[in-house]
């Protein structure tokens, strides 16, 4: 059901779907050329074009080379170029509050450690344990 915002996301987020819209994007149109990029084979492309198809976050058009076979090829719509916008916005956005977690808690121990409120030793003990968990997140 579109309006419901699990189904949504279970169509953009597919780590599949939503590398064949980033190709797009970048230029790949047709499901032979995005099969080879992405190292699967051509029916598994021809299967999430068709969903994103549905879904309207691609749009296909036929292509008559000169003295060739028409191809159909895909190109990423508005509204599909508009939902990778807004998860990566979304990916970036969370991440960052983690970084924002991460800077307050490491600067939380150092002042409980210039307070002599904690020992040097728990100091290091607290920081390793508080750079473990936001590992995922220290860089960038």
């Amino acid at each position: 059901m579109a309006d419901d915002p699990l189904e949504v996301l279970r169509i953009a987020a597919s780590p599949t779907r939503l590398q064949i819209l980033k190709l797009l994007q970048q230029g790949f149109d047709h499901p032979e050329d995005l099969a080879k990029k992405m190292k699967v084979r051509r029916q598994a492309i021809d299967k999430q074009l068709l969903e994103l198809f549905n879904w309207g976050l691609v749009d296909r058009t036929a292509v008559f080379p000169p003295g060739g076979r028409p191809r159909i090829v895909y190109q990423v719509t508005p509204r599909g170029k508009g939902l990778v916008d807004l998860l990566e916005k979304a990916v970036h956005d969370y991440r960052e509050s983690f970084r924002e977690d991460f800077r307050r808690s490491l600067a939380e121990l150092e002042a409980q450690l210039a307070a002599g409120e904690i020992a040097e030793e728990m100091y290091f003990k607290k920081r390793k344990d508080i750079e473990a968990r936001y590992d995922w997140v220290k860089g960038g």
